[in-house]
């Protein structure tokens, strides 16, 4: 099947329907659940895009098995050319939602990519898993499916590792085996999206502890399989939303649920790991040599939204004519300022890209992480400037009826407009998108979700100092201590993006990484 419509994606969901409860309710056809109906709508735009002339050359590639055209966020990039291919691919997607669905499908194509990237690390416990892991990267690229993934555990106690749990089956671990598969039970968070997915990949986050190999599970399945329920948490955007007065969260909300497994059979062939002893080094062994294309696509999402929040805070200033004070020049001078080190980090990392001795290329890994790891505090930022410029004029902004009725609609115009050619209704669609982008609750879901992106902002901080080789940069003390005296200083390459000694990285492919720093002496 070659990439897909807008409504054949819809037609998948409504015929294999997951089992989703939400407010109390067993949801039967989330096509029509008015929570679910835009966030579905938003999806299929994005695959009507890979049909569109307009688009289809940065959307799709031809398939390498059937020819046929299939998501550019499946291509494994073996130019230089080929990861610019990518990085369009991923920014137009982001800019199409303005970087607020952080799971639109191509982030699952890369993750699902990066699994079969990874197929000789599966295979360490057998050799059907890493071909298991290959074929479930073409069973998706070919069928252009929809996925979400399960990392997490639940926070019941989490001073204890899942087998010390007052339940050995609160965490989601392995049962048994058959012939068929293996069983599992036990509950995973966080599943963004999962009411609207197809499919589920499910993987530990963060590493898993000494003991716990049977918590130590990789696998995918089908979001509607028996014994799998998604429960949601509270929808952050009510229904009826007009999209005047939410034109985000209308449109854009994420949602968000807890997944319980309840003996579970997983099919062999989906099965990358199986929770047998010696599972957890497998896990905690994987590397991330490739991470740093999942972190591309990461980052044309960020980059879109720190795009987004300049243009919106300039014309909120602009609307009620402040732009002429140094304060705010100042504070949108900041904005603009970081934005620019944004766009210069994701589009160097081509620059700084390297072939991999798998024939692989890879964008600048260090600058994407230093980018990721920064945006939680610049997109916080972000939202506060905008904040202190609209003020209190978030909090008289007529509703879209207000604008209707005939009564009110005379003092509205009047009162309510900008400066001078700035009606009253442009100004107060303005002020309703930022209040949606920085004060609704589909806003602090948002700063959330940014916060805690890919975990603990402090553990990955950290994380980021104890692997980075710091050899450089001690030679430059050195140096300037007259320690290095009469040895030649290095010159930077004229290609940032030579070829250069290749440096494995040794993380965990879920997030983990050394406990020591490397290195602390020369």
């Amino acid at each position: 099947m070659p990439a897909r419509s807008g409504a054949e994606y819809i037609e998948s969901i409504r015929k294999q329907p997951p089992c989703v409860y939400l407010g109390g309710r067993r949801i039967s056809d989330v096509t029509a659940e008015p929570v679910f109906v835009e966030p579905i709508r938003a999806i299929a735009e994005q695959y009507d895009m890979q049909g569109d002339p307009a688009y289809r050359d940065v959307m799709t590639y031809p398939s390498p098995s059937s020819g046929q055209p299939v998501s550019t966020s499946f291509l494994i990039p073996r130019s230089r050319e080929e990861l610019v291919r990518k990085r369009k691919h991923f920014k137009l997607r982001a800019d199409h939602n303005f970087g607020f669905m952080g799971r639109s499908p191509d982030f699952m194509n890369q993750f699902v990519t990066g699994w079969h990237l990874m197929a000789d690390r599966f295979a360490r416990a057998g050799a059907r898993f890493g071909e298991n892991a290959t074929r479930y990267y073409e069973h998706v690229r070919e069928r252009d499916l929809f996925l979400t993934h399960m990392l997490i555990n639940p926070q019941i106690d989490r001073s204890k590792t899942s087998a010390q749990q007052e339940d050995p089956y609160l965490h989601l671990g392995r049962v048994r085996e058959t012939s068929d598969g293996i069983i599992v039970r036990g509950a995973k968070m966080l599943g963004t999206m999962a009411p609207i997915t197809e499919e589920v990949a499910v993987i530990p986050f963060g590493g898993v502890p000494p003991g716990d190999d049977a918590y130590a599970l990789a696998f995918a399945i089908p979001s509607a399989t028996p014994g799998l329920t998604f429960i949601c948490r509270e929808t952050v955007s009510p229904r009826p939303r007009s999209r005047f007065d939410h034109p985000l969260s209308s449109r854009f909300e994420e949602m968000d649920c807890i997944a319980v497994f309840e003996d579970v059979l997983v099919p062999w062939d989906r099965v990358m790991v199986d929770g047998r002893p010696g599972s957890a080094e497998i896990i905690n062994t994987m590397g991330a040599d490739y991470g740093a294309l999942i972190n591309l696509q990461t980052a044309a999402r960020m980059l879109s939204q720190l795009e987004f929040f300049c243009g919106l805070a300039m014309k909120v200033a602009d609307a009620i004519g402040i732009t002429g004070f140094l304060h705010v020049q100042e504070k949108l001078g900041e904005m603009l300022s970081q934005m620019e080190i944004a766009r210069a980090v994701f589009y160097g990392s081509e620059a700084m890209a390297q072939r991999l001795p798998s024939g692989v290329w890879v964008p600048g890994g260090h600058g994407l992480r230093a980018f990721h790891l920064q945006t939680g505090k610049v997109y916080s930022r972000f939202v506060e400037i905008v904040q202190s410029l609209a003020a209190g004029g978030f909090f008289y902004a007529p509703s879209e009826a207000d604008l209707q009725n005939p009564e009110l609609r005379p003092y509205i115009d009047r009162y309510v407009r900008g400066r001078a050619g700035v009606s009253a209704e442009e100004r107060i669609a303005l002020f309703k998108l930022a209040w949606d982008a920085t004060g609704e609750a589909f806003a602090q879901r948002m700063a959330q979700y940014v916060r805690f992106y890919s975990g603990d902002p402090i553990r990955l901080t950290a994380g980021f100092y104890a692997q980075y080789d710091k050899r450089p940069l001690f030679d430059l003390v050195d140096r300037a201590l007259g320690r290095l005296d009469g040895v030649p200083l290095p010159i930077t390459p004229d290609d940032p993006g030579a070829p250069i000694p290749y440096q494995p990285d040794t993380r965990g492919m879920a997030g983990t990484y050394a406990a020591t720093s490397l290195p602390t002496n020369p």
